[in-house]
């Protein structure tokens, strides 16, 4: 072997006994820096969340139900709540303004009433505008299908009562056999019936439930529509059959349904 190649023999493990030495010292150094600087940003982001948490939490104390509210002694809780209300959204909380008309508190009763009263008006502003477009395009079918969708949300309000309430069914009632003219569809034969059914005009029902059979045998929708008729009329053979008939024909039934079928028979 020659004698310049002994060098880097001798001096490898030395340097590279020093070289680990060094790297070893220099990454525990980093790694305390680190660790200050992770320790830190934790305690930031620490009280960053407990400043975002803490007044939610606070607030939360105070939130009441909306029925227990109206039910509470303090008369000042009780007429802010309606004022909140009225300010917001009152087409969100119609049931919570029909209870509030009962209330004890003569300024709460007097609240519920002017925003029911209120809704009343915006609702008769566009049932007005919408008869107008009606009365000169009456086989229009982009307007026959918003109008039918405008008279389901007027009705579902509850803002409707007495005669009024049956000229809006009726006219519903037309709009939605005009509508299925021109094209048969699942959801216009389910409000069609239910609004039959709010009628009492059954001999109606049953040719509707007929005609949707023939397309929708096997909807559950159907089928609840068919349970409902027969429970209305309390025939109590028929229900049964069609229990059984729907069983037998293993007819699907979302959670939806099954919680529909059950309290039609109960």
């Amino acid at each position: 072997m020659k004698r310049y190649l002994i060098l880097p023999v001798i001096f490898v493990p030395v340097w590279g006994t020093i070289c680990v030495l060094l790297l070893h010292f220099q990454i525990f150094f980093h790694q305390d820096k680190k660790r200050e600087i992770g320790i830190e940003k934790m305690k930031i982001n620490e009280e960053i969340y407990r400043s975002i948490i803490a007044p939610k939490e606070e607030s939360d104390r105070n939130i009441v139900p909306l029925e227990e509210a109206l039910l509470i002694d303090e008369a000042a809780m009780r007429r802010d709540l309606i004022m909140n209300v009225l300010n917001d959204d009152p087409e969100n909380y119609i049931d919570m303004l029909k209870q509030a008309r009962m209330n004890d508190d003569v300024e709460v009763v007097h609240y519920a009433i002017t925003g029911m009263v209120e809704l009343s008006k915006e609702y008769e502003s566009r049932l007005q505008k919408i008869e107008y477009r009606y009365a000169k395009e009456q086989e229009n079918q982009q307007l026959i299908s918003e109008y039918c969708d405008f008279l389901q949300e007027y009705l579902s309000q509850g803002l409707l009562e007495g005669q009024m309430e049956l000229v809006q069914r009726n006219q519903y009632i037309k709009l939605l056999k005009k509508k299925l003219k021109f094209k048969e569809d699942l959801h216009t034969y389910v409000c069609l019936i239910e609004n039959q059914m709010q009628m009492k005009e059954y001999e109606q029902v049953l040719k509707s439930l007929e005609r949707m059979d023939k397309k929708w045998h096997r909807n559950e929708e159907y089928w609840i529509l068919r349970i409902r008729y027969y429970v209305e009329l309390k025939q109590g053979k028929e229900l049964k059959e069609t229990l059984e008939q729907i069983q037998q024909e293993h007819i699907y039934l979302s959670a939806k349904g099954k919680e529909a079928l059950a309290f039609w028979q109960e």
